[in-house]
């Protein structure tokens, strides 16, 4: 006390930075935050980086032998971004539909978003706040039973959804067609057969559909057919159906579930020939510490599971029904001792070396294509490149100065969202809080009192100008068999890309464990001013100019039962759910496959190495037998994957850290998820408890609660 009075200095001022630095480490990081509002050196020495580094370790519980994020450079940015810009907090709970809601999906301009349900309606709504209902149909007019999937086009113009028709066993089902422009008019009707086949997009006007063909007592063939997406024909020459393959099916399998992904390598022959060898399986403790239980939901988790009870789980048994020697008898096999936390999820995505090796080039490849671009547009204006963007890193984070106004961007009323940081940023912890760390999209500002969402215009456009070619419809803005805007045909692009068409199927047994990937040649064809994708109708065999069936380039097995699927948006990779079969597993009749886990697993495949680059066992929970089995869906964004679960949950998981970060409690079966691409700090889930929510992030819900209060206020004065 006398030492305070005589300097007028605190003990605190005394001390060294490195003794603050060391007693801010056994502090929490909400502490830490609020420590840093005391003074300007607390607020200094509050956001040093090797701080945050260590906090983000310990309280996401995350291996060190995983650095950074490819393309982030700040450890505090990225503890913002897993706790403050990722889906948590449960917003809008929109209860319109009368019975279980069974699929979610997003427009690509994150403008719109479709849910499909028992109660036979396809319901498309405005994703802006507030959410409002935009079409609806009831497709039970047209003899469906129930929807169970959509998908929008790449220019968001076109809906497909894929439905049931009616019958206790019936396996048929039906692609119908929408128009989102003017009054949701039905563009065209296409058989689909088996209907999990669900159907997909193939470019912006055509579609997949499937068909199943018997051929001998457990045998068949599935034919893929490219349809038109629309009626209206140039011409009676013009064709608008096409088959396209034939795959011959064993043991009462069938092609199931289409996906269209991007090639994204030059060449076949870059390609492994055999996808199902040893090699490319992840080690099962390639990372002791990532598949320690306790670190899986930090977030949520308050105690830890030690990691030598889960390297020492025992085995255990389990007694199920299989089929052996011509009968139905009990069995008892060995399976994994489940190893529980206190939350019970159960485990991290554990990647393999080649993925980790995969993002860095990535994002090395970014940082190029982001540096040339930049030099270019410094060439082209005046002032120097560090006026036009800043690249110091600081590992300082700066407040707001004395006289109120933002020092990124002398807004008086910008606060904490600020658009100039590495992320649209927020306060952390609620805190306001602005960092200096720049990576700048954008000099944009969300204001508060403004509208939250902005219009996507120019992120919309600048979109479309990087679609890949095949996809982009060329020509006018009516739906049209891509006509060019010019009459000049040298305008038109020389050469499509190939695509991989991927799709699942069985082989020992007629349930789905196997992925099937087929190097598709682009079908679009450069014909004068015009790209046509199918022959006129003369020419148009429907894919009988060959004898015999395809053959499927590569095939991965994942011995489990499959029952998601999922594209990450560079098309890279491919996200599946599947419940494993048991070890040391054995086929005697493929109408009697495998008991299957009550454990939903992950599965990551690379697309340009066709290899299984991650996996996450006992990621989430699915009780129901073979036969009753159904899917369960996921997405993925460019940082997160999300998805449902038979526990009445949702999940979502960091991608590059591989940890569970929320979960979204309903009151029955979550059958899908779904983020928004223009705001992925926004999520929907909807669930057999017939509920559609948004899940956003504590940033988000901030910025709706300020709208929400300011526009009471306003109108109070106005009143």
């Amino acid at each position: 006390m006398e030492f305070e009075k005589e300097t007028g200095l605190s003990m605190w001022d005394t001390l060294p930075d490195d003794i603050i630095l060391h007693v801010f480490s056994f502090l929490s990081p909400f502490s830490v935050v609020r420590m840093s509002e005391t003074c300007r050196r607390m607020n200094e020495i509050a956001f040093d980086e090797q701080l945050w580094r260590q906090h983000f370790y310990q309280y996401y519980r995350i291996p060190r032998s995983i650095g950074i994020a490819p393309g982030k450079t700040s450890w505090l940015q990225e503890f913002k971004r897993l706790y403050y810009h990722t889906p948590a907090v449960k917003g809008t709970i929109i209860k319109q539909h009368t019975d279980q809601v069974l699929h979610v999906s997003f427009s690509h301009n994150g403008k719109m978003f479709a849910t499909c349900s028992k109660d036979g309606f396809i319901k498309v709504w405005n994703s802006k706040y507030p959410v409002k209902l935009k079409y609806k149909y009831d497709m039970r007019t047209l003899t469906w039973k129930y929807t169970q999937f959509s998908q929008f086009n790449r220019t968001d113009t076109l809906l497909l959804v894929s439905g049931v028709h009616f019958g206790s066993h019936s396996t048929s089902g039906e692609i119908a067609v929408f128009s989102l422009k003017g009054d949701f008019d039905l563009q065209a009707r296409v058989i689909n057969k088996p209907y999990d086949v669900f159907g997909t997009w193939y470019n912006d006007n055509y579609l997949l559909s499937g068909n199943l063909h018997l051929t001998g007592p457990l045998q068949s063939y599935s034919s893929i057919i490219l349809n038109k997406g629309f009626q209206d024909i140039a011409s009676e020459h013009e064709s608008v159906v096409m088959g396209l393959y034939r795959f011959e099916n064993q043991n009462a399998s069938s092609i199931r579930t289409l996906l269209v992904a991007k090639c994204l390598t030059d060449s076949e022959s870059e390609l492994a020939p055999n996808c199902d060898t040893p090699e490319n399986s992840i080690p099962e403790k390639c990372d002791t510490s990532a598949n320690n239980p306790a670190i899986c939901c930090p977030v949520l988790a308050e105690a830890k599971t030690s990691e030598k009870s889960a390297e020492n789980a025992s085995k255990k048994v389990q007694q199920v029904t299989v089929y052996e020697n011509g009968a139905l008898r009990e069995k008892l096999i060995e399976v994994d001792a489940e190893v529980k936390n206190v939350h019970e999820i159960n485990s991290t995505i554990t990647y393999s070396q080649a993925y980790r090796d995969a993002e860095e080039d990535i994002a090395s490849t970014s940082v190029e294509m982001e540096t040339k671009s930049d030099t270019e547009s410094s060439n082209g204006a005046s002032g120097s490149s560090a006026d036009l963007k800043m690249k110091t890193m600081k590992s300082t984070v700066s407040m707001k100065n004395m006289e109120g106004v933002c020092t990124e961007c002398t807004q008086t009323d910008c606060e904490d969202h600020c658009n100039r940081g590495m992320y649209t940023s927020g306060s952390v912890f609620g805190y306001p809080l602005q960092s200096n760390i720049l990576f700048s999209r954008d000099g944009s500002h969300v204001i508060e009192g403004k509208n939250p969402f902005p219009e996507e215009d120019n992120r919309q456009s600048n979109r479309k100008q990087q679609m890949d070619c095949s996809e982009k419809p060329v020509g006018s803005e009516d739906i049209s068999d891509a006509p060019s805007t010019s009459k000049n045909s040298s305008q038109l692009p020389c050469q499509f890309p190939d695509k991989y068409l991927i799709f699942t199927r069985g082989s020992e047994t007629f349930t789905p464990h196997q992925i099937g990937i087929k190097r598709m040649k682009s079908l679009e064809k450069v014909i004068g001013d015009k790209v046509q994708v199918m022959p006129n109708v003369e020419e148009n065999l429907h894919g009988m100019d060959h004898q015999g069936y395809d053959t499927v380039d590569h095939v991965i097995d994942l011995h489990g039962h499959i029952i998601g699927l999922s594209l990450s948006p560079d098309d890279r990779y491919l996200y599946v759910n599947c419940r494993q079969w048991p070890k040391n597993y054995s086929i005697e009749n493929p109408f009697y496959p495998p008991p299957i886990a009550q454990e939903i697993d992950i599965h990551v495949i690379d697309l340009m190495k066709m290899k299984r680059v991650g996996t996450m066992h006992q990621a989430h929970k699915a009780y129901t037998s073979n036969d009753e089995c159904f899917f369960i869906f996921l997405d993925v964004s460019n940082e997160y994957v999300a998805s449902g679960a038979e526990d009445k949950h949702g999940y979502i998981w960091d991608r590059h850290y591989g940890i569970c970060l929320n979960k979204f409690p309903h009151n029955d079966v979550v059958n899908s998820v779904a983020f928004n691409p223009s705001d992925p700090e926004t999520l929907v889930t909807v669930s057999d408890d017939q509920s559609i929510i948004l899940w956003r992030s504590r940033n988000r819900d901030k910025q709706i609660r300020t709208q929400e209060l300011r526009g009471m206020n306003s109108m109070c004065a106005n009143s």
